[in-house]
């Protein structure tokens, strides 16, 4: 009896110091959690939510995918949204895979549009002889019918935008946090803009402003910071120019006097290579940040590199 009392004892203490001090790894489950659907929209939600205790936020696709053009999800993607509470998505059409998976998802699962609000471009407008007839059919009828420009964040200018929109569009679903993301989201907007503001100086101090790019990726970029931008090099991302369109391209950087060629590292930059080779003009990589290591600090950090780019190609 006495044997068994003492058992009895020490289990209670061992009861008693076990809610004093919980076991490692059975933390609580989170009290929301986000789905973001691309790594710069994770990036920009992450600085939102801060160190927020009992918000998790996730991200949905693989972080070195670069821009979801014509993406399936996988099972295991779809089970995700169903479970997530709140998906947190770029907008302008960059997401049309997720549309089927939202309509199975029903109303539990709420929507914040990153974009909402920020008028998009539309298509590149820098082909002015049209596709040639080796491009593909989805470059003709993205010709003729554009799509709106899904790329919005790779101008710092954008991104704060964003960044607003999320923190408004968290607020609103969980207002006992919702002052806090209003103050992450704010602040860390006003880093964005001021990031913005150094690139416009840099590209105001230029003597030369006109550039030709890879594709429309850096369309919002350039719009803000006052880049010429001549043409791009592909007509759609993975649509390599004929020859015909090498040639045309070529004539372009003689005619319009093209300071330098931006490429990005999500993308070959062998054809860029080709026309430095002819033409003698040099080639510098912008990341549009839609690929990287996922982690708070990812979208700024790019960009500052951008910025150091700019000032060095456009000395």
């Amino acid at each position: 009896m006495k044997r068994l009392s003492l058992r009895m004892v020490g289990a209670g203490i061992l009861g008693v110091l076990l809610g004093l001090f919980p076991v490692e790894g059975k933390a609580a489950e989170p009290k929301l959690r986000l789905l973001a659907t691309i790594l710069p929209v994770y990036t920009l939600t992450l600085n939102v939510v801060g160190h927020e205790p009992g918000v998790q936020v996730e991200l949905l696709l693989p972080p070195n995918l670069g821009c979801p053009h014509d993406y399936d999800l996988s099972p295991g993607e779809l089970k995700r949204i169903n479970q997530a509470g709140v998906i947190v998505t770029n907008g302008l059409g960059l997401e049309a895979f997720l549309e089927k998976a939202l309509k199975q998802a029903g109303a539990r699962t709420r929507v914040i549009t990153a974009t909402a609000g920020i008028e998009p471009l539309r298509g590149s407008g820098v082909h002015p002889e049209g596709p040639s007839e080796k491009t593909s059919k989805s470059a003709h009828r993205h010709a003729a019918d554009p799509s709106p420009n899904g790329h919005a964040w790779v101008s710092p200018k954008q991104a704060a935008a964003m960044v607003r929109n999320i923190a408004a569009g968290l607020a609103g679903i969980d207002p006992a946090r919702g002052e806090r993301y209003r103050a992450n989201g704010n602040r860390y907007a006003r880093n964005l803009e001021g990031l913005y503001g150094e690139m416009q100086a840099c590209v105001n101090r230029a003597p030369n402003r006109t550039v030709l790019t890879v594709h429309d990726s850096l369309d919002y970029l350039a719009r803000d910071i006052g880049l010429q931008v001549a043409g791009t090099i592909q007509p759609l991302p993975g649509v390599e120019p004929s020859p015909r369109e090498m040639a045309r391209l070529v004539r372009l950087i003689r005619e319009k006097k093209v300071t330098a060629i931006f490429s990005e590292p999500q993308y070959s930059d062998q054809v860029a290579r080709t026309l430095a080779a002819e033409t003698g003009i040099k080639i510098f990589s912008l990341d549009t940040a839609a690929t990287g290591k996922p982690g708070p600090e990812t979208y700024e950090q790019a960009m500052r590199r951008n910025l150091e780019t700019l000032c060095r190609a456009l000395r």
